[in-house]
């Protein structure tokens, strides 16, 4: 006889036996019309591409001119052409995945077919050499082709992501603002908006720490290290950054006043995102994966581990060999306040 699942104890757990037996490619697929992923490395390297593109697409250019004598030239262009399909693509997101190069920021900007520019150009990157994703949301009206026009070669600049996008209706409370005014297609958390000042809410305050753009390696010992003072010490606290390139395996490690207190936890997208990108070993059984793009962390932080005055955070990679950066650092409290549930237990 067949049991569904085999009781462990009567007061411990339940282990359910579940086989999922469904091959891959039994499984149907998820229609997208409305969205492409475009692969510009196949396209840079040949003379053309083998994606299926959506009907508001009509064609991909790949332009890498030589001036006489020049080893590597000057700038290259990506350009998209667009059928105008009204109601179909009048605002597109493009989510542009590329190598961080110093001195090779890719830029987008829109154009009609007589030469007219529409948009201002939008330069992506930091310059902070790591892989990365930028989204940009472009306005289609009167649009026939779109360029990412990059420094040299081209080949830091490898796909892109396109979707057009419509506008919905949601409800929110009138006291709190939205996160974001865009929902991001695999519900990866919105980019932090780091306050210039502190707030209080409840019991809670939220300061921000440091807002600018640090990064960490662990060959190099590159470290981002914090100082904050506290007027009273709180009853816990949560630490919040962003992380660009993060190691799924090794997330940064957290340390508060001397007191190391661990790996920071991730706020994971779909694994459907283009941006988790795979490396593979030698002598290493699984596949480790980084994440092109910027990603939350937080980390829990006890009480007894801040004091009254000067605390120090320090935020650094693990034992993994490899290099992120880190922005949008702060930090929330949680002091009593009269409507805190608690219970004393003896």
């Amino acid at each position: 006889m067949n049991i569904p699942f085999r009781l462990i104890t009567a007061t411990t757990a339940i282990m359910l036996a579940c086989h999922v037996q469904v091959a891959a490619q039994d499984l149907q697929s998820q229609p997208v019309p409305f969205t492409a992923y475009l692969d510009f490395k196949a396209l840079a390297t040949s003379s053309g591409t083998n994606a299926a593109l959506p009907i508001w697409l009509e064609s991909l250019e790949f332009d890498s001119p030589k001036t006489d004598g020049a080893a590597v030239p000057e700038k290259s262009t990506f350009r998209m052409r667009f059928r105008q399909l009204a109601g179909i693509n009048d605002e597109l997101l493009i989510r542009l995945f590329f190598d961080d190069t110093q001195g090779a920021s890719p830029e987008i900007s829109a154009w009609t077919e007589l030469g007219q520019r529409l948009t201002i150009p939008k330069k992506l990157g930091g310059g902070l050499g790591l892989p990365a994703s930028e989204t940009v949301l472009i306005p289609m009206t009167g649009v026939d082709y779109i360029e990412i026009e990059v420094p040299g070669n081209g080949s830091n600049v490898r796909s892109a992501f396109l979707s057009s996008i419509q506008k919905t209706q949601i409800f929110k409370a009138i006291d709190f603002e939205l996160p974001s005014t865009l929902a991001d297609p695999f519900q990866a958390a919105p980019a932090g908006k780091p306050a210039a000042n502190d707030a209080y809410l409840y019991g809670r305050v939220k300061a921000t720490l440091d807002n600018s753009t640090v990064r960490l390696s662990s060959t190099d010992g590159m470290s981002s290290a914090i100082q904050f003072e506290l007027a009273t010490r709180p009853l816990v606290a949560v630490i919040t950054f962003e992380i660009l390139n993060a190691d799924l395996n090794a997330p940064p490690q957290v340390t508060v006043n001397d007191r190391p207190l661990g790996a920071a936890s991730l706020q994971l997208p779909d694994l459907a995102d283009p941006a988790f990108q795979g490396t593979v070993k030698p002598l290493e059984n699984d596949m480790q994966f980084h994440y092109a793009g910027w990603l939350k962390c937080q980390k829990i932080v006890p009480g007894s581990s801040l004091q009254a005055g000067i605390n120090q955070l320090v935020l650094q990679l693990g034992d993994a060999k490899g290099a992120a950066a880190i922005r949008a650092v702060e930090v929330q409290l949680k002091y009593n306040w009269e409507n805190l549930e608690y219970s004393l237990q003896p």
